[in-house]
């Protein structure tokens, strides 16, 4: 196998991808519309999450809210975020473990021309592929549960190295879990990342979602500065 051949095919390709979505988030930003890409695990909470923060977010009238559901299959968690009256667009890959633009763009698309304030992807749960691909988004996070074990950090370090922020979800069950060190996962996290936000939060409690959507606010704030 030429392996140099490889390499220059999977440049070429992130190339193109990467220049999409800089169109995209520009244009998106034109229209003061805040995209951010949520990526964790399957099972890290990213619908219970996203569900969490849009009830925060809301407490602002009038703001309007989307949210892309990537899947390889099925429509559960979009219907998830339609029966609590948001705007949402099924996105299957089809065994693809990431998103590209391609993608992307076909899902925004299916809005027709809706127009929101904030828009949400909830990548496909994978903690590799998605790292690569640029989704257009203004801000990237993670979500990482207590249950999943806070070494994560330490086999996955390409995820937490891209990331603005880093959730740590499912924080009611800390008690359960005497071995998740929070300390070392910071640690870890900020050698990877020094400028790494770390929120700690619960979808069952409503712990740490206030704190979540300030710091998302402050990041849409900045586009003035």
């Amino acid at each position: 196998m030429n392996e140099s051949l490889v390499i220059e095919v999977k440049q070429d390709i992130l190339e193109g991808n990467d220049r999409a979505a800089d169109e995209f988030r520009r244009q998106r930003k034109e229209e003061n519309m805040f995209l951010m890409d949520v990526m964790g695990s399957p099972g890290a909470g990213k619908t219970s999450f996203l569900l969490a923060l849009i009830d925060q977010l809301c407490k602002d009238p009038g703001i309007r809210i989307g949210v892309i559901e990537a899947d390889l299959e099925s429509d559960v968690d979009a219907r998830k975020i339609k029966e609590a009256g948001i705007p949402s667009v099924e996105l299957n890959t089809r065994g693809i473990c990431h998103v590209e633009m391609g993608m992307m763009q076909k899902a925004y698309a299916a809005f027709a021309g809706m127009e929101f304030d904030w828009l949400f992807l909830e990548n496909i749960g994978n903690l590799v592929c998605p790292a690569d691909f640029d989704t257009g988004c203004h801000s990237r996070i993670m979500l990482l549960s207590v249950p999943e074990g806070w070494d994560k950090v330490c086999k996955y370090p390409p995820m937490f190295a891209v990331v603005d922020a880093l959730i740590v979800t499912k924080c009611d069950y800390l008690p359960l879990n005497p071995d998740f060190d929070m300390n070392a996962l910071r640690e870890h996290a900020r050698v990877l990342n020094p400028q790494l936000e770390i929120f700690e939060t619960s979808a069952r409690t409503g712990e740490g979602f206030d704190k979540v959507a300030a710091w998302l606010k402050s990041r849409k704030d900045s586009w003035n500065e």
